[in-house]
C-alpha cells in the first residue's frame, strides 16, 4: 500500500510526506494491521512525522437471489 499524505488549507495542498506498507507481511486473520508510520522527508535525512494506520479485514457472506 502506498501511502500520500497531503495538508489541506487556504493556500492549496501541500505534501507532507509518502510512505509505503507492506501489507503481505501481516496476517489479518490474527489481528488488525496497526502501527504508526514515519514520513520521511526529502533523502530521508529526516522525517516530517508519521501517521496512525489501521487497517481490518471483514469477510463477507452475501446471496445473489
Amino acid at each position: 500500500m502506498h501511502l500520500h499524505v497531503y495538508d489541506e488549507d487556504l493556500a492549496g495542498k501541500d505534501s507532507i510526506g509518502s510512505a509505503k506498507i507492506d501489507l503481505k507481511k501481516h496476517d489479518f486473520s490474527r489481528s488488525p494491521y496497526d502501527a504508526w508510520i514515519q514520513l520521511p522527508a526529502m533523502l530521508g535525512l529526516r522525517s516530517n512525522g508519521e501517521i496512525h494506520v489501521k487497517i481490518e479485514y471483514h469477510v463477507s457472506h452475501f446471496e445473489i437471489i
